[in-house]
């Protein structure tokens, strides 16, 4: 188990904007304009908050034309992941 990309992969997540982004890809894939709009944060900050994403290889950019749209790498391991850590923070992920 490689501990450093883990770490970097949850510490991509740790960040209340990125969960945000991922959050709304896992519903579609978007431009970074649409992104801005639905996390309410201007378009350099989605940038960067993308370009972590994709670092940690939970979300890719892909160029359609003149427009760059983002979706998430693996949306049903990301889904199952993000609903077993609500589990857990809730309680119910206890034997």
């Amino acid at each position: 188990m490689d501990v450093e990309e883990l770490a970097r992969f949850f510490s991509a997540l740790g960040s209340k904007s990125r969960l945000e982004i991922v959050l709304e890809l896992l519903e579609d894939s978007k431009c970074h304009t649409d992104l801005s709009s639905c996390i309410g944060k201007d378009v350099s900050t989605v940038w960067r908050h993308v370009k972590v994403l994709e670092d940690a290889g939970i979300v890719r950019s892909l160029k359609l034309g003149k427009t760059v749209v983002v979706e998430v790498v693996d949306p049903a391991s990301t889904r199952a992941l993000l609903d077993l850590a609500q589990k857990i923070i809730s309680g119910t992920g206890k034997r």
